[in-house]
């Protein structure tokens, strides 16, 4: 099953939101490290439930606007129009390439495998690679598929990790059922719970390994974290 990994929100300045981000809510926060080869750097926040949030800026913009990663190019985008926020998130997988041959076997359009490293502030690397279901960030996201070297992103020390667990991320989207049936043929997702809500609302639902994916008619991602809300 897959698992949620970590929210990505483009920052102008994470040091600043990361510090924002302890102050309001509590939650402790860690320097991540450099990107080097695609000039960006981040800060994380890591969660009880294996997953994290990563505040992401640009550290060399001209690595950024060259990049041929699909993420890469996501915050180039959303930089060039001054957007601040959640822009993207990871779905952890331990089998990736089932993914790629489920992929060439039913030609879903395709980005990568990536490989990518980051330096801790100990000296340390990080491993891990990358995959991206083709989409068009000028309309709806497509999550991209993580895989770690080393199972997942292992917090630096375990005093680091927030007694606050993920909950759900929501994608906003404008048709449900017809998002809903790319969804699981894209992720091999079994078939969604449709809910109503309070609101008199639909909802598309499925389950992850540490809480849940949920499509929603509106705009943009939202991302519930205990009784905290990154939108």
């Amino acid at each position: 099953m897959l698992a949620f990994d970590h929210l990505v929100i483009f920052s102008q300045n994470p040091e600043l939101d990361q510090e924002h981000a302890s102050i309001q809510h509590g939650l402790i926060t860690t320097k991540g490290g450099h990107h080097e080869q695609w000039g960006t750097y981040n800060y994380l926040s890591f969660m009880e439930n294996r997953c994290y949030i990563e505040w992401i800026g640009i550290e060399d913009e001209k690595k950024v606007q060259t990049s041929d990663n699909p993420l890469i190019q996501h915050v180039g985008y959303a930089s060039g129009r001054g957007f601040y926020g959640p822009i993207q998130f990871a779905l952890r997988t331990q089998h990736m390439d089932q993914f790629l041959d489920h992929y060439d076997t039913n030609h879903i359009p395709y980005h990568g495998p990536f490989p990518g490293q980051r330096k801790r502030p100990d000296g340390t690397v990080m491993k891990w690679r990358m995959l991206f279901p083709d989409y068009d960030l000028k309309y709806n996201i497509l999550p991209f598929l993580i895989e770690w070297e080393d199972g997942e992103n292992h917090p630096p020390q375990i005093n680091i990790v927030n007694e606050v667990q993920f909950s759900h991320i929501q994608m906003g989207v404008k048709n449900i059922k017809e998002m809903a049936h790319r969804l699981q043929e894209i992720y091999m997702l079994k078939d969604a719970r449709f809910i109503e809500t309070e609101k008199g609302n639909w909802k598309a639902e499925w389950d992850l390994e540490n809480g849940f994916l949920q499509l929603v008619k509106h705009a943009g991602l939202t991302a519930k974290f205990d009784d905290l809300t990154f939108r």
